[in-house]
């Protein structure tokens, strides 16, 4: 049995509600294992309540990564790439850089990180996660998966960003692009590699002022909000 709880489910933005007010963060829990995906800025939980053996972290923004600003000590062990350690103002002290596709285990959790599109100056990751015989995809921020058929075959669970639902946050540099593609972008990739279990986190404010309607059109998906807690 996994249990995934929500701590937060809000981007970098101003907009919040009373269900989107914290950044978005997962903890996700197989038998005594706690492991915790992102701690931003805007949290509601210190780590020492949350009580993680494990931290994850996707990329150095700020809603993500509270240590591009501040300094949070912790013995915590926490996994970051090397683009991410090197770009804060401060360094968590118990640091383990990561490589992409390369297998690493927290207690019952076997991790990997996959490389997405997202931001030019801090990378993103996403992690694909399996405990107890379930596969877990976490990727709240990314325009694209660079190799879905190694990410997404095979997944019961995909936990993808929430900015938008149809609004283009897809901006380019020269041939880069960056920002955040649409939710249903992302139902389309699910659907075609059979992932029934379709979440998303990191709500942005075109999502949050249609989040009715969505949920009215879009049975196949669930908005996270803060708090809410799955038994898996």
């Amino acid at each position: 049995m996994t249990r995934l709880t929500f701590l937060g489910t809000r981007g970098e933005m101003e907009e919040s509600s009373c269900q989107h007010q914290y950044h978005s963060s997962l903890l996700m829990v197989a038998g005594e294992t706690r492991l915790l995906i992102d701690y931003g800025a805007l949290r509601q939980h210190s780590l020492e309540k949350i009580k993680p053996h494990a931290i994850l972290i996707t990329h150095a923004h700020p809603d993500h990564y509270v240590w591009l600003k501040e300094d949070v000590k912790t013995e915590v062990l926490v996994h970051l790439t090397r683009e991410t350690y090197e770009y804060g103002n401060f360094i968590p002290p118990n640091s383990n850089i990561i490589s992409l596709g390369e297998k690493f285990e927290v207690g019952l959790f076997q991790c990997i990180a996959f490389p997405v599109v997202h931001s030019i100056r801090c990378p993103a990751v996403g992690y694909r996660i399996r405990a107890e015989q379930k596969t877990f995809v976490y990727t709240s921020d990314l325009v694209d998966i660079i190799d879905k058929e190694s990410v997404l075959r095979g997944v019961d669970y995909y936990i993808g960003d929430g900015s938008a639902i149809k609004a283009n946050l897809v901006r380019r540099q020269g041939d880069q692009l960056f920002g955040h593609t649409r939710i249903t972008t992302q139902i389309n990739w699910c659907k075609k590699y059979g992932i029934n279990n379709i979440i998303f986190t990191h709500l942005g404010k075109e999502t949050m002022a249609n989040e009715d309607k969505f949920i009215q059109e879009h049975t196949e998906a669930t908005l996270a909000y803060d708090g809410m807690e799955l038994v898996i």
